[in-house]
């Protein structure tokens, strides 16, 4: 079961108007207006834990950080108390009273409340203002103000634990530095729609802010970044387009059917009938965002990470463990669904629409329906696959407990860690004869690495070649050992003389010698001879040193220039610069439509490559570093030689450039030009393929480079590929990809984002 329904529990009033307290392991209800109750998860059938202290209605609760202690915060208008809940299920177990600490007296309508990530301060929102309180020393630390509406949260970063971000109804965000008490960053009003609810980020500094119009940003927090954007989502439309997803029409039966459009209690047999409903019939629910959570993944325990196993290759050692890990998922409640979306890609995993029918009991198949929520809470418990959810009605005084599956770690969807212990990868489309065929099937092991670790399967793409077909004379005489002869009376014909053949000129246009031929040498000098020697040794031998030199891993950063060169006669922006396998060449991509390389040591003006109509914004070599690759906002990608200023192949259509024929090329109409920027190029596979990524998909070519040229026809380009595979990802575009080209691999890493 995707979701599962637990429980109802009645409370004293609408849990829409206060705020709940829910840890993956407690959960805190009013039981009365003045006394709080404390359910164990483990079980709900269990009498709670009740928290008798306050004389006035119940505002909010909260649970702290930390599991030893289990610190509960409750807040009224009279008190704001903070409970030991081990220390009082001892209390109650010995028939003693509860009592709890009071750090703040009549502070006013307390209508949010949250601990630090130490447990140490509670932070209570106070109409516009938040009250810092200290729960040792009992006392008022700070008041924090400048919001003009009313704030509706206030949560601790949990990276920086004096870092508190607040948001209001007046559309804003305010960073707070509770240690230096001053304010860090002040946002202005970003959208129509009040904030109205927030949540931090476990695994990295980041916070996702909710409105009441169905959109999430997220908000990177790490010093020196601005505090920007990073991701806003439009949960308002994923929420139509799934609902659009449900309602498809149906289709018609067999003979004629009669559409009417009397309603459905004068129809005069309702089951003959045909009922075309659409989603406009749907109650319209709303998508306020009225919780928001971010879930931690799973580690993936691979088996390579024995001492065997090189330490470079290690996934503790590695980026490559945060690929096997189980992607975070961002929880999103609205009014009338609930969504799991990879906190990564932005992908939506799972979605539950609050008016479909939830399942009670599996033996007697009873079902509930809930309709619209009034509040949403969620929470990640001990187990983490298993989230727990607490929806709030919106129009009765009972609270709905429900339990859902982790989308990344449960492999009802394939997550990022099991496709890529598989190594398989389905292709969008294929032009191999119409087959579909994956990069890698098969045998899936626990670990990933780049090294290929398992064969090829017959039909994998990787297996595909570009062989260059040789076209023969059918009226050629096929005898092995002779030569072709002309027959008797048959002359030979004109054959060319200055083409394909150089003739050395006789040099009668050239100007006359001024100094004889043969001259004789007598001023032999052998400390000069010998010292343009040593120079010339010693200059190669010290560029030889210095290529093969490593950089020291124990040392500190270069701050000094060695060497400054100009790219261009004009100031010009460099897309990006890469390094021969060699060492001995750096070539640059330049905003002036053009590539430059130049050798090492820096000093020389290189070479350049021009052919492209727009900024170059990508460049690479091949692995025998003989070749370039560069990619151009032109939609384009071009392969030169080194050394050369002319291209050698151009890729400007997606699947081939076989067809040279304009009336072939009229009836290919699969073979269009890219759609948008080729934003990346690379040669893969030690130089067997070529990967291209334009849009949000990523293309693998093969090829074959044809080095002679006519020379009446030069500027025509021999050189031939071919689409083996694309990849297409769904909402996002393909900023940035890698692949390795050194030795033979079947990992290819992309980084998204969303357009």
């Amino acid at each position: 079961m995707e979701l599962q329904y637990l429980k109802n529990i009645r409370t004293a009033f609408n849990p829409a108007h206060i705020q709940i307290a829910l840890d993956g392991t407690f959960l805190a209800l009013p039981l009365t207006r003045t006394t709080a109750g404390v359910w164990s998860l483990q079980d709900l059938s269990f009498k709670p834990l009740e928290l008798e202290g306050h004389r006035k209605t119940l505002r909010c609760m909260c649970f702290g950080h930390g599991s030893q202690p289990k610190y509960i915060c409750t807040a009224a208008d009279d008190y704001v108390i903070v409970w030991n809940i081990h220390l009082a299920r001892q209390a109650v177990s010995k028939g003693n009273q509860v009592k709890g600490k009071v750090i703040g007296t009549t502070l006013g309508c307390i209508q949010y409340c949250s601990f630090s990530p130490d447990d140490k301060l509670v932070a209570a929102c106070c109409e516009n203002d938040v009250i810092i309180l200290e729960i040792k020393n009992e006392k008022v630390l700070a008041t924090v103000e400048g919001h003009t509406a009313r704030l509706t949260g206030a949560e601790f970063c949990p990276h920086y634990t004096s870092t508190l971000v607040t948001i209001s109804e007046d559309r804003t965000f305010k960073v707070w530095d509770i240690s230096d008490f001053s304010l860090v960053y002040q946002s202005q009003i970003i959208t129509a729609s009040p904030f109205i609810s927030m949540s931090m980020n476990i695994e990295k500094p980041q916070v996702a802010i909710g409105t009441a119009d169905g959109q999430v940003r997220v908000y990177d927090l790490t010093d020196g970044n601005g505090f920007r954007c990073l991701h806003q989502l439009d949960v308002e439309k994923i929420v139509r387009k799934q609902k659009e997803k449900k309602f498809i029409e149906p289709q018609p039966s067999q003979g004629p059917v009669k559409i009417s459009s009397r309603p459905s209690w004068k129809r005069p047999d309702q089951s003959e009938e045909v009922e075309i409903v659409s989603a406009e019939d749907e109650i319209e629910t709303g998508s306020a965002i009225l919780g928001l959570h971010f879930t931690y993944g799973s580690q993936n325990k691979s088996s390579n990470s024995s001492s065997s196993t090189p330490s470079f290759l290690r996934h503790e050692n590695t980026l490559l463990n945060d690929l096997l890990d189980a992607a975070p998922m961002l929880c999103i409640g609205t009014t009338g669904s609930l969504l799991q979306i990879n906190a990564k890609t932005l992908d939506v995993y799972k979605y539950f629409d609050l008016q479909d029918d939830i399942l009670t009991d599996i033996l007697d198949m009873e079902t509930v329906v809930l309709n619209a929520a009034g509040s949403v809470y969620f929470s990640q418990g001990s187990s983490p696959d298993q989230i727990w959810c607490i929806v709030g009605s919106h129009f009765q005084n009972t609270v709905n407990v429900l339990q859902w599956k982790h989308a990344a770690i449960h492999k009802d969807e394939p997550d990022l860690a099991s496709a890529m212990s598989a190594v398989s990868v389905t292709p969008q489309s294929s032009t191999e004869g119409g087959k579909v065929d994956s990069l890698q099937e098969g045998n899936s092991f626990e670990g990933i690495t780049v090294l290929s670790n398992t064969p090829l399967l017959p039909n994998s793409a990787l297996r595909s070649e570009m062989v260059k077909k040789v076209k023969e004379d059918p009226k050629a005489k096929k005898t092995k050992g002779a030569t072709p002869k002309n027959k008797p009376g048959q002359m030979m014909k004109d054959q060319p003389i200055t083409f394909h053949h150089k003739v050395k000129s006789s040099g009668y246009t050239e100007t006359p010698r001024q100094t004889p031929m043969f001259k004789p040498q007598t001023n032999f000098s052998k400390s000069a001879s010998s010292n343009s020697l040593v120079s010339h040794s010693s200059s190669s031998s010290s560029l030889g040193k210095s290529m093969d030199k490593t950089y020291p891993m124990k040392c500190d950063p270069p701050t000094e220039c060695h060497c400054k060169i100009d790219v261009a006669e004009r100031p010009t922006p460099i897309n990006r610069i890469k390094f021969s396998d060699d060492g001995q060449y750096l070539a640059t991509a330049l905003s002036n439509k053009s590539g430059h390389v130049f050798k090492l040591p820096l000093g020389n003006k290189g070479f350049s490559c021009t052919g492209h109509n727009n900024n170059v914004n990508g460049i690479s070599w091949s692995h025998d570093g003989n070749w370039l690759l560069t990619s151009s906002d032109d939609k384009s990608a071009f392969l030169w030689s080194k050394g050369q200023s002319d291209p050698n192949m151009c890729i400007k259509t997606v699947l081939h450039n076989m067809s040279t024929d304009k009336d072939t090329q009229k009836k290919d109409k699969d073979n269009v030009a890219f759609p948008k920027e080729v934003n990346f190029a690379q040669f893969y596979y030690m130089d067997k393929f070529i990967l291209l990524t334009s849009g949000n998909t990523l293309y693998m070519y093969k090829y074959h480079l044809e080095q002679t040229k006519d020379d009446i026809k030069r500027y025509l380009s021999t050189s031939k590929y071919k689409q083996v595979t694309s990849l297409a990802i769904e909402s996002q575009q393909i900023t940035a990809a890698s692949a390795v080209n050194d030795f033979y691999s079947c990992i290819l890493h992309n980084s998204c984002c969303t357009y």
